[in-house]
């Protein structure tokens, strides 16, 4: 863990410190800092976050409550690897709770966001930063889910994007996969433009039905290595 590290994910909110230590081991989960199947060491974790092992020890359950890591009784704590069946059920819950965002987004939906949203697509296309990629990618479902105007839902969606992050952090890295996410954001952002909301659906059903086509070929290719 180098200063880097310590920089980055160092607390430093107005949160309870059980709170702040839980959403900085989450962040690194979700940035990929620390891996699937890693094993974590409390005592490093909180020198380098500078607290005692007790707020890391109660966002070590916290977070198996959440199925984001594992605690094996004499063996310690690991950072959970998703298998593709628990994947395909994120993505299931993710697709169909979406739509439903969009189904109450849809009355919502200004011209000029969408516009605005088309020419960002368009003008950060060929970036190679990853961040940019990244929050490209975030961008539409972002909206989608804002103007949806249900905190409930909301909430619900986060919970899963916080494991659909990773893969997004992947697919950001590959330039084919980066090209057909372009187009498909485009494709549903000029069906939302026209008012089209059927349209705008199965575009968007699609897109999320590849994303995971996309992630369990990568998993299962990883596996044959």
């Amino acid at each position: 863990m180098n200063q880097e590290f310590k920089k980055n994910y160092q607390i430093h909110t107005k949160k309870t410190l059980n709170e702040q230590v839980y959403d900085s081991l989450k962040q690194m989960m979700i940035d990929d800092v620390l891996k699937p199947s890693q094993k974590l060491n409390e005592t490093d974790i909180a020198d380098v976050l500078g607290v005692s092992a007790t707020p890391v020890r109660e966002a070590f359950k916290r977070l198996a409550a959440e199925g984001f890591v594992e605690i094996i009784p004499y063996k310690g704590v690991y950072v959970r690897e998703y298998t593709i069946t628990e994947l395909k059920e994120v993505y299931q819950c993710r697709e169909q709770l979406e739509l439903l965002a969009l189904d109450l987004a849809f009355p919502n939906i200004e011209e000029s966001d969408i516009d605005n949203l088309i020419d960002d697509l368009i003008t950060y296309k060929n970036s190679k930063d990853l961040s940019t990629s990244v929050d490209l990618s975030n961008m539409l479902h972002d909206y989608i889910i804002e103007k949806s105007n249900n905190k409930r839902l909301k909430m619900l969606l986060d919970h899963l994007n916080d494991v659909i992050v990773r893969d997004r952090n992947i697919t950001a890295g590959d330039e084919c996969r980066k090209m057909q996410i372009h187009e498909e954001h485009i494709d549903i952002l000029r069906s939302m433009k026209a008012k089209n909301l059927e349209e705008s659906k199965l575009y968007l059903s699609k897109h999320i039905k590849n994303g995971f086509k996309y992630i369990e070929n990568q998993i299962s290719n990883n596996n044959k290595d």
